[in-house]
């Protein structure tokens, strides 16, 4: 009978797409598969906590079936994707979680392959999949680790300027608080707010009233990064965290950033005014809700060095064609 047919691959794929479905259903994650045309993206993912709520925490979803996607590199597994999905992966709005159907011993293995594809000169030219990254209860929670944390609870908005003022490095040298970092980092006519190693380095040398000097190690960089984590956790600010963490885990530096405020992050403005008003005897004449300037400065030798390097650049380029 003349009729299309089913190839062995479509059952593949789908068995792929069903084992994934089922395993995020399992854990209370509501998985929308991509209705129309999958152009490298075959649904989306949105996380739901405890009680089952909503987080608007998502990530999209690719998935493959079949042992020939992996390659077994030892501790590892490589995954070589086309040029084309790169190209459309590494630029994609959100996360992209790559999920491998390993039928060899029925594994569900996953990375987040937007992430891995925006890390600067790594190491391999394929997308690594750690072989301990499998699917199950314990790892589900991974899957949107560069969304932001899941695990701060969702503060009113007094609460959230309570916990910030109150939320103090406990290092004497480095007294700094969550209020400062915020409110010393707005700028643009107070619509964004902007986070560095030298905002927080300002803000603790004004703070110091010991006889020492800044003492900085693991944990005053924990309170940063956490400081960081407690902004998203209350969508106070549109952070980046995915490209975030490309410098906190894989560079191993303090990012700098500057993200939009939300309206949370407004509403959180507006509270810090009207707070301000009802000390504002005791307060000195000026409000913590002001923009700041920010400004890339050339004082150094090299940086005029360079200012003439691109000048001089321009001229050479341009002579051949006057």
């Amino acid at each position: 009978m003349n009729t299309p047919i089913v190839t062995g691959n479509y059952y593949k794929e789908r068995e792929g797409v069903l084992k994934v479905a089922l395993e995020l259903n399992s854990h209370g994650y509501v998985f929308r598969e991509t209705p129309n045309g999958d152009i490298g993206i075959d649904g989306q993912i949105e996380h739901n906590n405890e009680k089952g709520e909503a987080t608007g925490k998502i990530v999209a979803a690719q998935i493959k079936s079949g042992n020939s996607y992996l390659v077994d590199k030892g501790d590892h597994f490589a995954f070589y994707p086309k040029e084309k999905h790169k190209n459309y992966w590494s630029i994609f709005p959100l996360p992209v979680i790559l999920f491998v159907y390993y039928p060899s011993d029925g594994e569900i293995y996953f990375t987040d392959v937007r992430y891995q594809l925006n890390i600067p000169n790594k190491k391999h030219t394929y997308i690594v999949i750690d072989k301990k990254s499998t699917l199950n209860s314990v790892s589900a929670k991974d899957i949107f680790e560069t969304t932001g944390t899941l695990d701060i609870p969702y503060y009113s908005i007094d609460q959230v300027f309570s916990i910030m003022i109150n939320t103090v490095c406990q290092n004497p040298t480095f007294h700094i608080s969550y209020l400062d970092l915020f409110t010393q980092g707005l700028t643009n006519l107070c619509r964004h707010v902007y986070f560095s190693m030298d905002l927080a380095l300002t803000i603790a040398k004004f703070n110091n009233e010991t006889e020492f000097g800044l003492s900085i190690g693991f944990t005053e960089h924990e309170f940063l990064h956490h400081y960081i984590k407690f902004l998203m956790s209350q969508n106070l600010a549109t952070i980046n965290y995915s490209d975030y963490l490309i410098d906190w885990k894989e560079r191993e530096l303090e990012p700098t950033f500057i993200s939009p405020l939300t309206i949370r992050g407004r509403e959180l403005l507006e509270f810090i005014k009207k707070t301000e008003d009802s000390f504002k005897t005791e307060l000195p004449p000026t409000t913590l809700v002001r923009e700041r300037y920010i400004a890339m400065r050339f004082i150094s030798q090299d940086d005029i060095m360079r200012l003439n390097l691109g000048k001089k650049l321009r001229e050479i380029i341009k002579k051949p064609n006057d």
